[in-house]
């Protein structure tokens, strides 16, 4: 008898278990394909003065960008369309994980010549919402001393 109930719970755990990798690889295939980040926005209303994100450039630069997800190696580049950003594509390196109801999206750049296991630094967003067309991240991060969200809007191409 304790032989099937530990069978049973052990089971049950599995399910669990099963069941939370799906969302995950779920959100990480609909975010196969290129993407326009088309927005940036904060909980304070437009983008304040945020002068960079992600150590790289400032908003304008990001608002525009042309990203492209591959979800089989977790992959991806973003190019900035803004005349006055650098132009190269730059490579990534992404994935998702769940975190109790929450899902993030984990990703880092990857400098020309860098191998992706030896850059130790990246970025944490939460998924907000995604459907077959748009997707949004959240970030937080602290602005005058207070913490703001800054919400990443992504169109499908």
């Amino acid at each position: 008898m304790k032989i099937k109930f530990l069978f049973f719970t052990l089971a049950i755990f599995l399910l669990a278990a099963c069941g939370s990798t799906k969302v995950v690889r779920s959100s990480q295939k609909g975010l196969k394909g290129n993407w326009t980040l088309s927005s940036i926005t904060t909980s304070e209303g437009g983008i304040v003065k945020i002068k960079q994100l992600f150590n790289q450039a400032s908003p304008g630069c990001f608002e525009g960008s042309q990203w492209s997800f591959v979800s089989n190696n977790n992959s991806g580049t973003y190019t900035f369309q803004d005349a006055s950003c650098s132009a190269s594509a730059n490579s990534i390196k992404w994935f998702m994980e769940e975190n109790g109801d929450e899902v993030n999206f984990l990703w880092k750049f990857i400098p020309e010549g860098t191998k992706a296991k030896d850059v130790k630094t990246g970025y944490k967003l939460k998924l907000v919402s995604q459907s077959e067309t748009e997707f949004v991240l959240a970030q937080d991060a602290a602005f005058e001393g207070s913490i703001i969200t800054i919400y990443y809007d992504f169109i499908r191409n």
